[in-house]
């Protein structure tokens, strides 16, 4: 391996970044509603559920952020966000508020149970494990500060690339998004959610969705299939 190689490693090496990962189901699910689930939701009292183009959206992930073991700062104000999407039209390429939206909660005190709408997924809780070794994707690390050419120009390199690093493709919060058809993007990066075979959620075909939460507090969203 050249040097310029390894150096691009040992580089990519103080990079990582932690996440928390989730695990869908497998245990009891808790008596307390808020907690982090999969396709259950709370509100406060006299809230429904969002409504988009006449039809309930779906409650698709509840994370309760003094759970994970790790969090990302543009999170740590927060004590509960929401994730709903009308998924009968999936909502590509369209602004927060329009067939997707993310309710956001600075205290769980006084949340209560949301009406479940008619959906087909199965609802489950979730727990979370702190990683550390979080990689971003071979695209998406052409945008960190490091000389990504001297991997290209190694085949040593770039195996080591493959085989040392990963770039972790559960459900997440934190760490790098897991990329499937390309680069993501990595600014204001907060979380993944995955296709989950147990809940019955599945984004196209077996694909990811990516949140983004800028500065000022607003949300976006990307899709990636196979």
């Amino acid at each position: 391996m050249t040097p310029a190689a390894r150096k691009c490693l040992d580089q990519l090496r103080t990079l990582l970044r932690p996440a928390s990962v989730a695990t869908a189901g497998g245990f009891r699910p808790p008596s307390d509603p808020v907690t982090s689930w999969f396709c259950r939701a709370v509100g406060q009292p006299g809230e429904s559920l969002p409504q988009w183009n006449g039809r309930p959206m779906i409650p698709i992930l509840q994370i309760r952020i003094d759970e994970l073991p790790y969090v990302p700062e543009q999170l740590a104000q927060l004590a509960l966000i929401v994730v709903f999407f009308d998924m009968e039209d999936l909502p590509l390429d369209r602004p927060h508020g329009e067939g997707w939206l993310i309710r956001e909660y600075t205290s769980t005190d006084g949340l209560v149970p949301l009406p479940q709408a008619e959906q087909a997924f199965k609802p489950l809780p979730m727990r979370w494990t702190r990683i550390e070794d979080d990689a971003p994707g071979w695209e998406d690390a052409w945008s960190l500060p490091i000389n990504m050419d001297a991997l290209v120009a190694d085949d040593a390199g770039s195996d080591a690339f493959s085989d040392n690093f990963e770039c972790h493709d559960q459900t997440k919060v934190g760490g790098y998004p897991a990329d499937i058809q390309g680069a993501v993007g990595l600014e204001d990066f907060m979380f993944q959610i995955n296709s989950e075979d147990r809940v019955g959620l599945i984004w196209g075909a077996s694909g990811m969705a990516y949140f983004f939460r800028l500065p000022d507090g607003t949300w976006r969203w990307s899709c990636q299939f196979d």
